[in-house]
Parts: C-alpha cells; sequence; structure tokens
C-alpha cells in the first residue's frame, strides 16, 4: 500500500515559496464575489496610480518591525502581508535522497543513490519555449491556508553531482494539481510572540503520484541505474502497481527579515508504490485522527507480521532557533520532537496490536515519520483501531471520503440564459482502509447559498460516486464529504458573476476597457507584475504582449503551472476579454492589395537554356546563405479574416496562412516561417544532374548575393548572408511558389516554370542512348517520392526523367534524413507538414503582401530607396529606434554584467523595444506604399549607430532617455494615425525609466 508497502526512499531538503499575502483579505478590502477591492470603504479610483493603493496598504495597522513586534513605524503591515510581491512561485531547493528501504530493517544512509537530487518543476511553456520553469503555489480560498493547491509539472531524479547538463536518472510528467492534505496547527510548540507564529508553527502534507504508463515516465537508458533503482523498476513491473507515490511535508518556514521576499520550508519526504485503487494526491491507509490539536493523523497498514507507519507530522517538534542556521541552510534549526512516551496501537477490543518505542518515533530525520514495528496480535485488528499513551490519543476514523480534486474552481450560472455549469468529480471511500461503498453517505455544502452538490452511482463500482458540484452564487465554501470527527474537506471558489462581458463587441475591448474590468485587480492585489515583468497600467506594453497575455491566460491552460492570473480567479468571461483585446490590436493593421506578377519570358534555344540551369544551380547555392525578413509579408489573423470578408481569400485559406481565431498553438503559415529554416542542397545537386544529362559538366555554382544576385537572376528579392533565423523559412517558401496563381514580382516558381517549359517543348535537348548522367542521392527525399518511386536516386537522362527532377525541386521542401530520431520535430518536418498542405490543394494561394526588399532611406549598393513620403517618415522613426536598441544593448554589455540578461533592466528595454517598437513598425511599413509601383515599403536594412553611448553606466542611461525623448516627440509630430500611440507611450516610458536609472533611483537589475 503505496508508502506502507516497500521499497521506499526518503529525502529532505528546502522549499522556497514566493507566495503572495496581500490577497488574505486580512481588513476585508477585497471582494472576491466580485473582484473588487476597496480603499477606506470604497470601491479604489481606477483612475489613480496603483501606487497609490499599495502605499495605502503597506501603512496600514497593526504593523510590525524586523522582529516580528507591532511598531508604528515597523517594516511590515498586516494588510500586505510580509510578501506583497509574492509572483506565487513554487521550487524544491537542494531536496536528496537521505535514506533507502528496501525491506523491513533500517533505513540504509549509505546506498549508492543517497544524496541524488530531487526536482519539481513547473510545465514547459510552449509558447515562449522555456527551461527552468517554476511550479506555482496557489492558495483556493487565501483566506485560508488549508486551500494550497501546487501547480507542477515535471518530477526529476539526478546523480548526487549532476550538473544542468547532466541527464536525469529519471523523469516523470504530473498529470495533475496536487493540494493540502493535512495542515497542522502548533507543529512547532515554541512560540515566540512574532506576528507570524501560527505560520511558522503550521505544517502542511502533500502527495503526488506518476503513472508507469505516462509516455513521459522514463528512467535514463544510458546511465548506470544504482541497484536501489534497479529494485524499484523490478517492483514497477507488478501489474498492481500504477506507478510511484511522492509524499512531501513542509514545515518550519522562515523568519522573514524585510518585506517582499520569498521564504523557506522544511522539506521531508518519501516516495513509493502507487497501488492500483489508491486516490494519487491523498495518503493511503487506515487513517487515525488526533485528539489533541498540536497533533497530526497518523495512517496504518496491518501486515502479516508488521504494523507499517505513516506519521510524517503527527508529533510537533519542541523548539525553534530565533535565526537561521546558514545560506546553505535557510530555516531555523529545530529542537527534538515531543517525546509522548511509548504509542501503543490497541484493536477494538483493546488487544495490543503493536508498540512504537518513543524512540523510534523521535527519530524523525532518518525516516521522515514512516517506519514499520512487529504485529504482535493480527487478529485483533479487524476493528477500530486507537494509538496512544498517556500524553496523546490518536482513533481511526472508521470512513474516510476523498476526491484527488481536492480544491474546486467553478463558473457562476449565466441567469440570463439559465445555463449552469457543474463539475463532476470522482469520490472515493474507504472503510478501515478497505475500498467498500458507503451506505449512506452524508455530503453537502458548507453554504448551501454557494452551491449545490449531488452524489450518484459510479461507473468504476463499489466504493466510488460521482460528485456533480454546481455554482449558484459567487464566493467561497466547503464541500463537506462524511460527519462528526471524520468528515473530509473540498474547497470550492465560485468565481465572481461575468457573463455580461461575454455581450461585449471586440470593437470595445480596447486598453482602457480590459484594464477597467480584469486587469486592475490584479495590478492592485499582486504588484510583482508592475516591479519584475511590467505594469498592467502601462498601454504600450499590454498592447505590445497582447497576444501572449491572451495564450497565457487561455482558459484550456488553467492546469498548468504557468498560466496567469496563478490565483486562477480570472472567469470565463474575463479571461475571454484577452481574445478580443487581441482581436482589436491587430484590427488597427492595415492591409494593401498585391498586383499579380509578371508572366515568364520563354527560354528559346539549348544554349539559353543551359544559362538558365546553370542560374538554378546558383540560386539553389545562394539559398543556403538567406535569412530575415519574410514573415511580415503575410497578413496577421485579422487582416486575413478582412480579405475573407472582401472575397478574396476564402476560410480554409486564412486557416493555412494565419491559424485559426482561437490564436492557440496554429498560427498558419505566418507563425510557422518565423521558426523553421528551410534546406536547399539537394536541389542543387538535382539541377546539375539535369545540366549533366544535357551533356555539360558539372557546375560548381557561385553565391550571389546583393545586386549580382539581382542582375544574375531576375528576382526582387535580396540576396544576403545574415545569421540563420526564422525567417529563412519566408523566403524559401516565397522563392518556391508556384507561377499559376497571381503572385507579386517574379518568384523563383516562374524561374522553374520557364525551364519546364523549355524542357517540354525545345527538341534535340538530349543524346539519344547516353543513358543516365550525373551523381545518384537518395538523401532527403520525401516520403512520397519514396513510396512511389524507392529506387529512385536523382538520376537523370531524358526528357521525362528532367521533368520530374523539375517538379521534384518545385514540389519538395528540403529537411534531415528521413530515418532521423528527430524527424517529427525537426524544422524539416514542419515544414513539409505545412507544404503538404498547401500542395494537397485543389486551387493554390498566395497569402504574402507585395512588400518590398531591402528597403533604405538613401541610396547604397544592393538597396532600394523607398520614396513615398509617409513610408519614409516611418522609416526613419524605425531606424531610430533600431539604433537605440542597439545602443541599449552595447550600454548593457559595456558594464561586463555577470548577472542575468533577464534581469538586467537595459537588455528587458532593448527586448521591450524590438517587440514593442520594432515589430509594429514593421508591420505597420510592409502594408504602406513605397514609391516603388506595385511594391510596399518595409522596415530599412539597418545602417550602424550613427553615435556611441558613454561608458559610463549612469551618463549613458541619460543619453539613452534623451534619444526616447527625442524620437517620441519625433513619433508624436507625424501625421495623425502614422504611428499608435503604444509605441510613443512605450518610448515616453523608457525615457522615465532610463532617467530613473541614470539618477540612482532604480536598481539596474529587476
Amino acid at each position: 500500500m503505496s508508502l506502507l508497502d516497500f521499497p521506499r526512499f526518503h529525502f529532505r531538503g528546502y522549499a522556497r515559496a514566493n507566495v503572495p499575502t496581500a490577497n488574505r483579505n486580512t481588513h476585508g478590502h477585497i471582494d472576491i464575489a466580485t473582484n473588487t477591492v476597496s480603499m477606506a470603504g470604497r470601491p479604489f479610483d481606477l483612475s489613480r496610480p496603483p501606487a497609490e493603493f499599495h502605499q495605502h496598504l503597506r501603512a496600514l495597522a497593526p504593523r510590525f518591525n524586523a522582529e516580528g513586534q507591532q511598531d508604528p513605524e515597523g517594516i511590515f503591515s498586516q494588510a500586505a502581508g510580509y510578501n506583497f510581491c509574492g509572483n506565487n512561485h513554487f521550487s524544491w531547493e537542494n531536496a536528496r535522497i537521505t535514506g533507502v528501504q528496501l525491506r523491513q530493517d533500517e533505513v540504509d544512509t549509505e546506498d549508492a543513490l543517497v544524496g541524488a537530487r530531487l526536482g519539481l518543476w513547473g510545465h514547459y511553456n510552449d509558447y515562449l519555449r522555456t527551461t527552468f520553469n517554476r511550479a506555482r503555489w496557489v492558495d483556493n480560498n487565501p483566506g485560508q491556508p488549508d486551500t494550497t493547491v501546487i501547480y507542477a509539472g515535471q518530477f526529476t531524479l539526478s546523480g548526487k553531482d549532476a550538473t544542468p547538463n547532466t541527464p536525469n536518472l529519471f523523469t516523470a510528467d504530473i498529470p495533475q494539481a496536487h493540494t493540502v492534505r493535512w495542515l497542522g496547527n502548533g507543529h512547532i510548540t515554541e512560540r515566540s510572540g512574532h506576528f507570524l507564529d501560527d505560520e511558522f508553527g503550521r505544517s502542511r502534507l502533500f502527495q503526488f503520484s506518476v503513472s508507469k504508463h505516462d509516455p513521459h515516465f522514463a528512467f535514463h537508458g544510458d546511465t548506470p541505474l544504482p541497484a536501489s533503482l534497479r529494485a524499484l523498476q523490478q517492483a514497477l513491473a507488478d501489474d498492481d502497481v500504477l506507478g510511484l507515490t511522492v509524499q512531501y511535508a513542509l514545515f518550519n518556514m522562515s523568519t522573514p527579515r524585510q518585506p517582499d521576499m520569498p521564504v523557506f520550508y522544511d522539506l521531508a519526504g518519501s516516495i513509493g508504490l502507487w497501488r492500483r485503487d489508491e486516490l494519487a494526491t491523498y495518503p493511503a491507509g487506515r487513517l487515525l485522527l488526533p485528539g489533541q490539536g498540536s497533533l497530526g493523523p497518523v495512517l496504518v497498514k496491518v501486515h502479516a507480521d508488521r504494523v507499517s507507519i505513516n506519521m510524517p507530522t503527527a508529533v510537533p517538534f519542541t523548539t525553534r532557533a530565533d535565526r537561521p542556521v546558514s545560506e546553505q541552510h535557510p530555516t531555523h534549526a529545530l529542537g527534538a520532537k515531543q517525546a509522548l512516551g511509548d504509542l501503543l496501537l490497541h484493536g477494538e477490543g483493546g488487544a495490543l496490536l503493536a508498540r512504537i518505542p518513543e524512540q523510534l518515533y523521535l527519530d524523525h530525520w532518518r525516516h521522515h515519520g514512516i517506519f514499520d514495528v512487529p504485529l504482535r496480535h493480527g487478529e485483533a485488528a479487524a476493528g477500530s483501531l486507537s494509538l496512544g499513551s498517556a500524553l496523546a490519543q490518536w482513533r481511526e476514523a472508521d470512513w474516510v471520503l476523498q476526491s484527488d480534486h481536492n480544491q474546486l474552481y467553478l463558473e457562476s450560472p449565466h441567469l440570463q440564459r439559465r445555463q449552469d455549469f457543474p463539475q463532476t468529480i470522482t469520490i472515493q471511500s474507504r472503510f478501515r482502509g478497505q475500498l467498500q461503498a458507503h451506505p449512506a453517505p452524508a455530503v453537502g455544502a458548507e453554504d448551501g447559498k454557494l452551491l449545490d452538490v449531488r452524489l450518484q452511482e459510479s461507473a468504476l463500482g463499489s466504493g466510488y460516486a460521482d460528485l456533480t458540484v454546481t455554482g449558484l452564487r459567487a464566493g467561497a465554501t466547503r464541500i463537506v464529504l462524511g460527519e462528526g470527527g471524520e468528515r473530509q474537506f473540498i474547497g470550492v471558489r465560485v468565481l465572481p458573476d461575468d457573463w455580461q462581458l461575454d455581450d461585449v463587441p471586440a470593437a470595445r475591448v480596447d486598453y482602457a476597457f480590459l484594464y477597467q474590468h480584469v486587469m486592475s485587480y490584479y495590478e492592485l492585489l499582486y504588484p510583482f507584475m508592475s516591479d519584475k515583468v511590467f505594469s498592467l497600467a502601462d498601454q504600450c506594453k499590454c498592447e505590445t504582449y497582447a497576444r501572449l497575455m491572451w495564450q497565457m491566460c487561455d482558459p484550456q491552460n488553467r492546469d498548468k503551472s504557468y498560466y496567469m492570473p496563478s490565483t486562477r480567479e480570472l472567469s470565463l468571461p474575463k479571461s475571454r476579454l484577452f481574445l478580443k483585446y487581441l482581436s482589436n490590436i491587430e484590427a488597427a493593421a492595415r492591409t494593401a492589395p498585391p498586383e499579380p506578377a509578371a508572366a515568364a519570358p520563354a527560354i528559346g534555344s539549348k544554349a539559353a537554356l543551359i544559362e538558365e540551369l546553370k542560374k538554378a544551380v546558383d540560386l539553389e547555392l545562394s539559398l543556403m546563405l538567406q535569412y530575415l525578413y519574410a514573415a511580415y509579408s503575410i497578413p496577421n489573423f485579422e487582416q486575413g479574416a478582412r480579405l475573407v470578408d472582401a472575397g478574396r481569400w476564402l476560410a480554409d485559406e486564412l486557416e493555412l496562412a494565419c491559424g485559426t481565431e482561437d490564436r492557440r498553438r496554429n498560427s498558419g503559415a505566418r507563425g510557422a516561417l518565423l521558426e523553421i529554416a528551410h534546406e536547399e542542397m539537394i536541389h542543387y545537386l538535382l539541377i546539375n544532374n539535369v545540366l549533366m544529362a544535357l551533356g555539360q559538366p558539372f557546375y560548381g555554382g557561385t553565391p550571389l548575393l546583393g545586386e549580382r544576385a539581382r542582375e544574375r537572376f531576375g528576382l526582387d528579392t535580396e540576396f544576403a548572408y545574415e545569421p540563420f533565423s526564422e525567417h529563412v523559412l519566408a523566403r524559401f517558401v516565397r522563392f518556391e511558389w508556384p507561377d499559376y496563381i497571381p503572385t507579386p514580382g517574379k518568384s523563383i516558381a516562374t524561374f522553374y516554370t520557364a525551364i519546364r517549359q523549355a524542357l517540354s517543348s525545345l527538341p534535340d535537348l538530349f543524346e539519344a542512348g547516353a543513358g543516365k548522367r550525373g551523381g545518384e542521392h537518395h538523401l532527403f527525399l520525401k516520403e512520397l517520392t519514396n513510396r512511389e518511386y524507392p529506387a529512385y536516386q536523382l538520376e537523370v537522362s531524358d526528357r521525362d526523367s528532367a521533368l520530374f527532377a523539375i517538379d521534384f525541386v518545385t514540389e519538395q521542401g528540403e529537411g534531415v534524413a528521413v530515418d532521423s530520431p528527430h524527424f517529427d520535430s525537426s524544422h524539416f518536418h514542419r515544414l513539409r507538414a505545412l507544404a503538404a498542405r498547401f500542395s494537397a490543394r485543389g486551387k493554390p494561394f498566395e497569402p504574402a503582401l507585395p512588400a518590398l526588399k531591402n528597403p533604405v532611406l538613401a541610396a547604397r549598393a544592393d538597396c532600394t530607396v523607398v520614396t513615398d513620403p509617409q513610408a519614409r517618415s516611418l522609416m526613419q522613426l524605425y531606424q531610430g529606434c533600431y539604433e537605440l536598441t542597439f545602443a541599449m544593448m552595447a550600454h548593457h554589455f559595456a558594464q561586463q554584467p555577470l548577472g542575468s540578461l533577464r534581469r538586467s533592466r537595459l537588455m528587458n528595454a532593448a527586448i521591450d523595444l524590438m517587440t514593442g517598437l520594432l515589430r509594429p513598425l514593421s508591420t505597420a511599413l510592409v502594408n504602406m506604399p513605397s514609391g516603388v509601383p506595385g511594391r510596399n515599403a518595409g522596415p530599412p536594412v539597418p545602417t550602424p549607430p550613427a553615435a556611441a553611448v558613454s561608458g559610463d553606466y549612469q551618463r549613458g542611461c541619460a543619453e539613452l532617455a534623451q534619444q526616447c525623448r527625442t524620437w517620441a516627440r519625433y513619433a508624436r509630430g507625424l501625421e495623425a494615425g502614422v504611428v499608435g500611440t503604444a509605441q510613443i507611450d512605450m518610448l515616453e516610458f523608457f525615457n522615465q525609466q532610463l532617467t530613473d536609472l541614470s539618477r540612482g533611483k532604480m536598481s539596474r537589475e529587476a
């Protein structure tokens, strides 16, 4: 039975909790039924700066000094709590295996696994594609300490000397959130008079389980495993074993010495087997509840020859030092466990089943409260159990009703539509530890005005029931399972009734509307966003990251650790406002219709065809070297939707180009082109085979760039050496686009159309009977080619094989070898999947805007001067902002920083300018006329910065602030509507921030 069987692995370390504390509503300033924040008894005026409310909350009495004593001038206020700026991050720190127990004897502290590291991580964020993802600690009802939910996504075990790039010994995904199961008060009996004494004395027990059937449940196959892990693998092979259970306790919270800092807890836990019919998140065994308030529950399993005990938080510690032990040991030293004498386990008739010697349970740090003692009278275990001594008593809860879903969030009913939003969870009932149907389970809500609960039979059979819970009114309450002292609880939060917001059209959901109805609440109560990320009160930042905000608040991600807001109190209608806001932002972009491309000129002789094929070799070689620019030539979703409305696109073409309306993971070709690079070398070889079949020697080719490429190929797309980026695929797709649909300018597809026509029509191209010429090659071929022509190796010998080769070039996407183990996730595979969707269409489709390539303001080699006055004015702003961005990064590196780039305010400012200024300016420019007929403008080819910034940090920041001010004034002087207000606000925002940095009013790192 889970931890009450073998093997067991004990671990210990610390937990770092950065939990926000201003949401605990100590002064009645929060109405969770409406998400309203009050100041001085009235709703806070949202036209006032949020900092006013923050200052008000910090100033409220009672206040406490650094020692936790009441002090009118103290640095802590009860209203703000000790961590006003908490961001909900939760992590295990230096958690290591401390002992291994494979059988009924001493815990082995010399096992090869002792010292191995354990990690609890958040979910992978596939929008930002991050590593080092933190789990989240969230309180369903912040006013109640027993409602904590941990959102974690991955559990790992690595070697004792492992580095960040060392493979894990074991890893598994965590399928669901897990909650505090036992909350203990007085777990440390000594009190110091500190205002946080209650929290110092609390213990919290958690449990989660990982399934061996999950595809990501894995022991590292290339790393020799210790014998104890091999024994665990053997135990996992049992059909009755579902996977692993991890139980851990948090206690002894460190004393915060200054506000707005995370705290640490002692972390002690154990790992065991997860068996069939056991709950994943609630400890298994016969439950004995304490008769004294400072004691915690005990779980018991009676075996044939022994009794296994699980009592991790049952016995309190006596004393606690007033300071942390050290930087490496961030919690306070604890005294011994409270001595309660030998504990005797009796059956219902009074027969002694087992004796727990006092010294055994006092030796807590060796076994973490999980141990075994001999069984004396097994037949007496059939009745209700009791455990105790003269100083302590525990009695068995005969019936235990519980669920893996212990903290629920429900939507309020939609009264106008008479629509409810019930949630059904599975309840398990056990009688003295055994799965059994309860004859008359008592289930109800503490506050019947908030909830309706209904219990029904479950398809899972005896011992299970389905509990359907429906929110009736916003607020927080609990579901009560069972009666009397055996009661168990499920926390429930019914979210505010915001359904009227669903009727608001997207056109009305601008920044002011979103801030008033959603973001202001979080800006007031959770200032970590403003302090560490960006303020929700800054329109320029919110507009910049509108898409990311929707993705993080998407209800589909509610169970992910990265979901925002972390506190999960966002109703469904409010979350959908973020999508409407994004739609509104996208709708501000303008579109320009493309002009059809000119027809390809005919090739009239074999000599001209050979010259064109040599051009094709040069072309394919040159394509290997190109990067940048093309992704912005495809309209965004809202622009594409307008093209559908105008009848120029079909609905499925919109999806192909721009993704789906929900803006989730499918961003169509526009998104794919920003991420994938395309290989072209196979085309280079194949065209050479065509040349050699025409009697020509192998042509090595010359990579051509800039003006020379333009003269050679006749294409209006610039060729240039650039660092590899996601933009390269945009060029590849554009180059390979078919020529039988309208397309702006000449494309590579029209280039190959002329070659194909010549191969089809010109006489006497191939020498009769000459046979195959050129080199064979069988890498990088499409699966379809392999399926239909498994012997094909790029041979060219006659007209048909040459036409086949040209068709292959125009249809084929490039990539890695088909037998590569990374094929499915490679860029090549993703490009091929996208290319297949394009090539499978009955009618091809061109989504690109006719943007000019390499536009510039002043004449320079290989570039084109933009002459349209309005576009030039915006390009000038772009160039200035580009130089400003470069200068910010250069100034950051001039300081020889040692910290994280993400923490540097200069680097963050440069990133914000790239995203919030250069990106929208690029989008605007590709939709503006350039002065070149039929072509739009685009962001100018960057020029080197005009001047360097002072190497002195403060002086350099002042100079950068002046540049921000200059360009903000320039932008405001442009014609109305040319530049968005968010871009101007962004420049003014960083003018102020850089000014503060130059005067030492702000830290260099966030």
